[in-house]
């Protein structure tokens, strides 16, 4: 069962990619961005959990989004998804470098 997303404009994504962006470059920060989504999806599946992004506003408020509930798969299938993510981000690393 998939659920839809909450658009929004402040996520704890978007500031990490921001700030790694002013200091090694958009094309650095892409890939620190994906190393980072891929390792919390390995934690969430491995823990098997819902990820949920912490998104601030303008008065401090904070609100927890769940983004996607995910359909069971067995460890081996996880396991190959992942191994897949991190060598997609290992050879966009090395062309980047």
């Amino acid at each position: 069962m998939l659920r839809q997303r909450q658009k929004t404009k402040n996520s704890k994504l978007k500031e990490f990619f921001n700030r790694k962006k002013k200091s090694i470059g958009h094309s650095k920060a892409i890939i620190a961005l994906a190393r980072k989504i891929a390792t919390i999806i390995w934690h969430l599946i491995t823990n098997d959990e819902m990820y949920e992004d912490e998104t601030g506003y303008k008065k401090g408020e904070t609100q927890k989004t769940k983004i996607v509930e995910n359909e069971i798969l067995s460890v081996d299938e996880r396991i190959t998804i992942m191994s897949e993510i991190f060598a997609i981000t290992r050879k966009k690393e090395e062309k980047s470098t």
